[in-house]
């Protein structure tokens, strides 16, 4: 009797635990955020939430933290948590409201974060500054000039990784004037992904395919907020548009691609081309070095009317002000300065542990 019931109370327990490694991330309204990374709290990447705002297991940690571009970080105790279930709060991010003016181009000064990791583990991180003028009479088509700098593993050897995860944040920031709630009512957007989107309560819509729902666009607090598994919708269109090539190497490579963005609404509840404020990518395919995961966040930092020769002046002031490294507490006196959200603790001691491990300075 007493080793059945000792089975039966292992048994319960492990039950118990299995159940406590599911956790889901909502906000303030109890709506799902998708694309919240998850890591240890040494900084290890465990994995990112669904469109419901699921993750299905932390892998036995006991505590996560919590991370996403449009709110704060968070570190919370699993066990503690009610049908895993935990609320982030919005962050308080804001720009001054931009008088339009007869001048050629929107100047938008985008901050960048990127991370790289292989399999759980970082390897690169990388910050900076580039900004871009959107040519206003020309579709918003940007003239960008980068100055970045490196914090952690930056080093000769992974070269390659810094300047990919750079030019993935330069072409981020070139699109920043197309926000991707009008891109989805695009004739030609719609013609190749064959998506729709449809209503999903109040100011809430669904953003589906023939096959599945891809993801949700949520307005609030005079912001539009949207997420999309645009790996999902890549490949479902390469299918369907005869890329059986492109959808096969993708697959092969178990390949996602995962993006959020936030705009500011106008008057008029519209998504203004000069509104935007935050956007995430987060990338992961399997490579021959394992599993590489890339994650970008790009914050607008300043926003004016420029003529060109202002533009060229205060590129040039960039470049007197900001060239080369930047130590971690420079980042963080820029990201402070400009109202935007700071490095979870957690990523941090991540970074830190890149520093010793190559002899950056900290």
């Amino acid at each position: 009797m007493k080793k059945l019931l000792m089975m039966v109370a292992v048994t319960m327990m492990t039950l118990i635990s299995a159940q406590a490694q599911k956790i889901q991330v909502v906000d303030n309204d109890g709506n799902g955020i998708p694309l919240v990374s998850v890591l240890t709290e040494s900084g290890t990447f465990i994995g990112t939430t669904d469109l419901n705002g699921v993750l299905t297991d932390v892998n036995g940690a006991t505590k996560v933290a919590l991370t996403h571009v449009a709110f704060k970080p968070q570190l919370v105790n699993v066990a503690s948590l009610q049908n895993g279930r935990v609320t982030m709060e919005s962050v308080d991010y804001g720009l001054d409201e931009v008088v339009v003016k007869p001048k050629p181009y929107l100047y938008v000064e985008y901050y960048f974060r990127a991370f790289s990791y292989i399999d759980d583990s970082l390897r690169v991180y990388t910050a900076g500054i580039i900004p871009v003028a959107h040519e206003i009479q020309n579709n918003y088509k940007g003239i960008t000039h980068s100055v970045w700098s490196y914090g952690g593993a930056a080093n000769k050897a992974l070269t390659w990784n810094t300047i990919d995860m750079v030019n993935k944040a330069e072409q981020g920031a070139k699109g920043n004037a197309n926000p991707i709630e009008k891109l989805l009512q695009n004739k030609k957007y719609k013609e190749y992904y064959k998506t729709s989107v449809e209503p999903d309560g109040e100011k809430r819509w669904v953003v589906k395919n023939p096959e599945e729902v891809l993801g949700n666009i949520i307005h609030d607090n005079g912001l539009s907020i949207t997420t999309i598994d645009a790996g999902r919708a890549q490949i479902y269109a390469n299918k369907v548009n005869g890329e059986d090539k492109m959808a096969k190497v993708r697959e092969e490579r178990d390949y996602t691609y995962q993006y959020a963005e936030v705009f500011k609404l106008n008057e008029e509840g519209e998504v203004p081309n000069d509104g935007f404020v935050m956007e995430q990518n987060h990338w992961e395919y399997n490579s021959k070095k394992g599993r590489r995961i890339t994650i970008v966040y790009l914050y607008a930092s300043d926003r004016s009317y420029m003529d060109e020769a202002e533009f060229k002046a205060r590129r040039k002031e960039l470049n007197k002000g900001v060239v080369g490294d930047m130590s971690l507490d420079d980042l963080a006196e820029y990201a402070k300065s400009h109202n935007i959200p700071a490095l979870a603790p957690e990523q941090e001691k991540a970074i830190k542990a890149l520093t010793k491990q190559t002899g950056k300075k900290k």
